[in-house]
């Protein structure tokens, strides 16, 4: 059968994975319930208990409080201090007034003037320097670093001492390393000594101009008045310096008081805290269900995550690669079926009107004579024995001979949904206890639908011998030739042991159960199923309450007390 392509949904592989995860944890309810439970009770000790604890912490904190000091003695000491030195300011500075000489005159000459009084008194400075210098070492450098000088270059007999100078140079240079001792060489030398110092007087004569300019615009000087009175400030600066330490000595015993005052608010702040940690009754219970139902789903969506399970149609197509046929959800209650004592002695688990069934078998149906035998399989055998009863019990309410066969004798699924007795059933067949006909037990579905039913039998047979397999399956043959259907229930590792088993169609449907069975099971029984040359017809998926049955050892009490009471 061709694979259905999952529909393309809006939100991405990822959102899907993550949606189809938390439904399932949802679905999880016995893990939700006891991780939830757990947290519920330990958050409802924690909210008792913590407050407990931490009103002893309150009170142990409480009494180990220090009492707050008062600060208002050290602040009018303070206070007074402060006045002391206040006065004692007010006397130093009234001493100091009376004994300050009259104040000397102001410059009132403009700002221009000023400053060309103090770029006069610049330049009259670096020319004095180099005078200076050409006075200390008398030589035609010295000379004539002064003449270069910005500030004697200017006068108009520079240039022509220079010249002159420059001249004498020459000719003494003529004289090479003998003239020191030639008349003539000493003439030269003593010129240019004359030279030299008449650049020198060059530029005393600019310094002096530069001095009479600078006298000029000098303010008058004025002779200070003597001072009027002498008073003595020490025992004013004494009587500060008094006050001062006592008030500093004040101020931080102040700071002292108020940083343990606050040291003390701040442990009683911490005392209210822990006192105050509390919630009404119903704050906390409120809390802890918030918390219990938050960590539940977490635990629950952690389980699912790492071992994730079916969520829906989709995500079992795309796993294993097969149809699904149909979902099975909660059966639905009609009320006019319980009005009929036939109704009410039915099998519960029975329900003929569910249209998920009748579209399971309209599609085996459909398929027409190719499929007269067809074997419902998967890991869960209640859930396999109630699927395949409710395929025959459609068929037969289809008017369709059909016979239900169940191989699994650990669990006698069959007869325990159809509430008939498993023995001797086909487990005493394949061990020659008994015929065909004699386990083969008919019963009735509603009112007069008829429908055989052949029992796996309370006792299992063993491994078979190859003929026993091989006329099985002939009978089950022959059987093909009285029934329209045939609907045999087994499990999955029965239906891939395919050289000891009983089953002669390689027709299957695969159950699992949405939210439990995992995807890796379903992928690894269709691929199974497959390499076992098996034709998956489709996937039925169980999405409603688990069937609870009754066990085997109930079901054959059951059948001995019905036998002693009809002896």
């Amino acid at each position: 059968m061709a694979f259905r392509a999952a529909p393309r949904l809006a939100g991405g592989a990822t959102y899907l994975w993550v949606s189809a995860r938390a439904k399932n944890a949802l679905r999880r309810l016995s893990v939700l319930g006891s991780i939830a439970a757990a947290v519920f009770v330990v958050a409802i000790i924690a909210f008792v208990l913590v407050p407990r604890k931490a009103s002893r912490s309150a009170h142990a904190v409480a009494a180990n409080v220090e009492a707050k000091q008062d600060s208002g003695a050290a602040v009018r000491t303070r206070d007074a201090f402060r006045k002391k030195v206040m006065v004692a300011d007010s006397l130093l500075a009234a001493a100091r007034r009376i004994s300050r000489p009259a104040s000397l005159p102001l410059d009132t000459f403009p700002f221009a003037t000023i400053a060309r009084r103090e770029s006069l008194s610049v330049t009259i400075a670096k020319l004095g320097g180099l005078i200076q210098r050409a006075e200390e070492t008398p030589l035609a450098s010295s000379y004539r670093a002064l003449a270069a000088s910005p500030l004697v270059a200017t006068e108009p007999q520079i240039p022509q001492l220079l010249d002159s100078l420059a001249a004498v140079e020459r000719d003494r240079a003529a004289y090479g390393s003998i003239g020191a001792t030639d008349p003539g060489y000493a003439a030269l030398s003593s010129r240019a000594a004359n030279i030299g110092r008449a650049i020198a007087d060059v530029a005393a004569q600019k310094r002096d101009r530069l001095r009479a300019e600078l006298n000029s615009i000098r303010p008058a000087a004025v002779v200070p008045p003597p001072s009027t009175a002498f008073v003595d400030t020490l025992r004013y600066l004494t009587d500060r310096a008094t006050a001062l330490s006592g008030m500093q000595d004040a101020n931080a015993e102040v700071q002292r008081v108020r940083a343990q005052n606050l040291r003390v608010d701040a442990q009683l702040a911490h005392a209210r805290d822990l006192a105050n940690l509390g919630a009404p009754p119903w704050a906390m219970l409120a809390a802890a269900l918030v918390l219990a139902a938050a960590l539940g789903f977490a635990g629950s969506l952690a389980l699912e995550l790492r071992r994730p399970h079916i969520a829906d149609v989709r995500e079992a197509e795309q796993v294993s690669r097969e149809r699904v046929l149909t979902v099975i959800g909660p059966a639905t209650t009609v009320v006019e079926r319980g009005r009929r004592q036939t109704d009410v002695d039915a099998p519960p688990l029975i329900d003929v009107v569910s249209e998920a069934y009748r579209t399971m078998y309209l599609h085996i149906a459909s398929v027409g004579a190719g499929l007269p035998v067809v074997t419902v399989t998967g890991d869960e055998p209640e859930i396999v024995g109630t699927i395949a009863s409710n395929l025959a019990a459609s068929a037969a309410y289809e008017a369709r001979s059909a016979l239900l066969v169940d191989v699994d004798a650990t669990t006698c699924s069959v007869a325990a949904v159809l509430r008939v007795a498993p023995d001797p059933g086909l487990s005493g067949i394949l061990s020659g206890k008994a015929t065909w006909a004699e386990a083969i037990k008919p019963t009735t579905i509603g009112r007069d639908r008829p429908l055989d039913v052949l029992p796996s039998g309370s006792k299992r047979a063993g491994m078979l011998e190859p003929h026993v397999t091989e006329s099985a399956k002939a009978e089950f043959l022959r059987l093909q030739k009285r029934y329209d259907f045939i609907i045999i229930a087994a499990p999955t590792s029965y239906v891939q042991r395919t050289a000891t088993s009983v089953i002669p169609s390689p027709e299957v449907l695969l159950t699992a159960r949405v939210g439990r069975t995992r995807l890796s099971t379903l992928k690894s029984a269709a691929e199974s199923l497959r390499g076992t040359n098996m034709n998956i017809q489709g996937i039925v998926l169980w999405d409603a309450p688990f069937p609870h049955l009754e066990n085997k050892e109930e079901l054959v009490n059951a059948t001995r007390r019905s036998g002693t009471r009809a002896e």
